[in-house]
């Protein structure tokens, strides 16, 4: 272990700090036991249970679990599609961005950030569920993207929120995230190697006992000593710190030039810290249809298997209620049966489903069911106009979220693997026109959440047209002189989200068009030679006729 990674100081106010952000957790792990214990899928951090042991016995019914699942599907169906190259960077300064050479950089970058974030074992199609279903359990979810300790590339993972404290800046923002975890001693020397550990690891290690438990708190917040122009952890604007708990000393003192954890918050209030998911909004809900799915279960139990009703025993000792039982002796001299069912519990079971089915729309209205049939229905026959305009409407539901998504999760991100793809050597150099503005790229997603904040554009785009269009059958078309073509299909290309690189280059364009004009020309002038030929053809004919006569 070095030294003079020491600091007993700051060790100190590192577990001051911490203790000081957990003591401000605290008030939320109360809700958070309960969606654990309604939400069994999770790792239920906050609920310590043994290995194994069964959760969510209290649940009767399963409607949340289920919409949670697909809230998280749907979510990472319309922020990060595996299936289609949505990364797409471009820079801030719209000169730039007409430079055909500087589009081309864009796509191309785009392409190659996306072949780097779904490498093979890089993880990210799983912690993006994981992110998505952590979301809409607690509201809160750090997502951590790092580069693997052998060097070969990155990994995606997302921490559980009960390892994990935060801390905003002046804007509300994430900046400061404590990660508390225990680790074995065999883990520990494979992911900080055997001689940066601290004695009693390496004891533990020397002893055969790599199973041993180690506290580990890993701190991720702003650097107060950053200088650029030092060769140590103060060269970083990102401090990064790694401190053994039992021991009070630090393993790790590095950092990062870009966030490495990002903590996206479903929804908050005003002051709060941790946000507000589905599950929790929706949590009176969720007690409120168990306790009646479990009502209605006992209701249903009596009516299929009621209590009897007795005159006296009359020597009755035993009862089959088995199907096809057989019951000699029940049965008196009048015909009349000595044992009837209790009555009760059949009439409300049709009220009792129908207020449960209102419930369930509730919870899969929080949940963004709706919003998930659209992405999945296979019977829909729209034209791209109404595609569009449904596209729109339903970006209504999305757009409270989808915005700080975009802030706290996508862009932070996005720019940690830029800043790692330009630092590797693994895009190619900027254009002169981009090293001459001194600009940065930033990162969009051409995804569905962009497709439905374009959407309603293009759709009165498209509706224009259609609404003119049978103008034009009564002015031969003179309608169409005020459309600006050329404005408009680079226009709805850029908003539907087409590679630049399929469209041709206005100076291209340009060539076509005139390149059309002189064949257009010298097809007139052919015809115009040959109206002028068959007229002296027939000129030469009428004047030889004349001669014969």
């Amino acid at each position: 272990m070095d030294d003079k990674l020491q600091d007993e100081d700051l060790a100190k106010a590192d577990i001051r700090d911490h203790e000081r952000r957990r003591s401000e957790r605290a008030p939320w792990e109360s809700t958070w036991r309960q969606i654990d214990e309604r939400f069994p899928d999770g790792a239920g951090g906050f609920n310590k249970t043994s290995a194994g042991a069964i959760r969510g016995e209290r649940n009767f019914d399963t409607t949340h679990i289920t919409a949670n699942e697909r809230f998280a599907a749907a979510g990472v169906a319309i922020t990060t599609p595996a299936e289609k190259d949505y990364i797409k960077p471009r820079f801030a300064d719209p000169e730039l961005m007409k430079i055909r050479a500087v589009k081309l950089w864009c796509e191309n970058a785009g392409r190659r950030l996306y072949a780097i974030r779904h490498a093979a074992r890089t993880g990210f199609g799983i912690a993006a569920n994981e992110d998505w279903d952590q979301l809409g359990r607690y509201g809160t979810s750090p997502f951590w993207t790092d580069v693997k300790p052998e060097g070969n590339g990155l990994f995606y993972r997302v921490l559980h929120l009960s390892e994990c404290t935060i801390d905003v800046d002046y804007a509300g923002e994430v900046d400061t995230v404590d990660r508390r975890y225990c680790r074995t001693a065999g883990q520990l020397e494979a992911f900080f190697g055997k001689d940066n550990l601290t004695p009693k690891m390496i004891k533990a290690l020397d002893d055969d006992k790599p199973e041993t438990e180690f506290e580990i708190l890993h701190v991720v917040a702003p650097n107060r000593s950053w200088d650029r122009d030092k060769f140590d952890w103060r060269r970083f604007p990102i401090s990064s710190r790694y401190l053994a708990l039992d021991e009070k000393m630090f393993i790790r003192r590095k950092g990062y030039h870009t966030m490495p954890i990002a903590v996206s918050r479903h929804m908050t209030s005003a002051g709060e810290k941790y946000g507000r998911s589905p599950g929790i909004k929706m949590l009176p809900a969720i007690h409120g249809l168990n306790a009646m799915k479990h009502t209605t279960l006992r209701a249903a139990h009596k009516a299929v298997d009621p209590a009897l009703l007795f005159n006296n025993e009359d020597g009755i000792t035993r009862l089959a209620t088995k199907p096809g039982g057989m019951n000699p002796g029940l049965v008196d001299d009048m015909g009349r049966a000595k044992v009837q069912r209790m009555p009760g519990g059949e009439n409300g079971i049709p009220i009792t489903l129908e207020m449960m089915e209102g419930e369930r729309r509730e919870l899969r209205t929080a949940f963004l069911e709706e919003f998930y049939k659209i992405l999945t229905d296979p019977n829909s026959r729209m034209t791209t106009t109404e595609v569009l305009e449904v596209m729109s409407k339903q970006g209504i539901l999305v757009r409270p979220y989808a915005s700080r998504y975009e802030t706290e999760k996508q862009n932070p991100v996005s720019q940690r693997e830029l800043d790692l793809a330009i630092r590797w050597g693994q895009l190619e150099d900027f254009p002169p026109e981009v090293r001459e503005a001194g600009a940065w790229p930033i990162v969009e997603y051409d995804n569905m959440l962009a497709a439905m904040a374009r959407a309603e554009s293009t759709a009165k785009t498209l509706r224009f047209i259609e609404a003119i269009t049978p103008i034009a059958q009564v002015d031969d078309g003179a309608i169409f002189d005020y459309l600006d073509t050329d404005a408009m299909v680079p226009g709805i290309a850029e908003e539907i989200g087409v590679k630049p690189s399929y469209i041709r280059d206005p100076k291209d364009v340009a060539k076509i068009r005139q390149a059309r004009a002189e064949e257009k020309q010298q097809a007139q002038t052919v015809e115009q030679l040959q109206g002028a030929a068959d007229a002296y053809q027939k000129m030469a004919k009428g004047n030889s006729l004349s001669e014969a006569a």
